[in-house]
């Protein structure tokens, strides 16, 4: 399986450092393993995109992007993407999506029904009332998730 060493670069601003550029750090893409595609019924205010794609790499790195949103971060799955039932905890890497800091989300899934719920907090929200919706799961094919943009209309 082809890795890719520096596919992403965070940025780890240090305002007291007197730096023009920013530090950074390499984060790599493990293999590819699964896709999302989610389908909210109950939507945030802040983020009212009704579909949703994450793409999932064997390391625990991932790519979201829907009409309103492109971003990384970092999951673990509780139980197995292949369970009737499983959970999710999502770190996002600071991005511009929120405001330039993080966010942290952890949605249920279940199988059966093909329904997930989600809770979302950020450090400038920490009141986000529960979302939930429909999705599907596929096979994740793509090595590098970089030029992934949502179609454009």
């Amino acid at each position: 399986m082809k890795k890719w060493t520096t596919p992403l670069m965070l940025a780890l601003p240090l305002a007291l450092t007197g730096c023009t550029a920013a530090p950074s750090i390499p984060v790599a893409f493990g293999s590819p393993t699964y896709v999302h595609r989610l389908t909210y019924d109950t939507l945030y205010s802040a983020k009212p995109f009704t579909e949703a794609t994450l793409y999932y790499y064997d390391n625990g790195t991932y790519k979201i992007i829907s009409p309103g949103e492109e971003h990384y971060g970092v999951y673990v799955v509780k139980g197995d993407f292949d369970a009737p039932r499983y959970a999710i905890t999502y770190i996002s890497l600071p991005s511009t999506d929120w405001y330039g800091n993080v966010a942290l989300h952890e949605l249920l899934f279940d199988a059966g029904s093909g329904k997930f719920g989600q809770q979302a907090l950020l450090p400038s929200d920490q009141y986000i009332p529960p979302q939930d919706g429909q999705f599907v799961l596929e096979r994740n094919s793509i090595d590098d998730p970089r030029p992934l943009r949502w179609p454009a209309n």
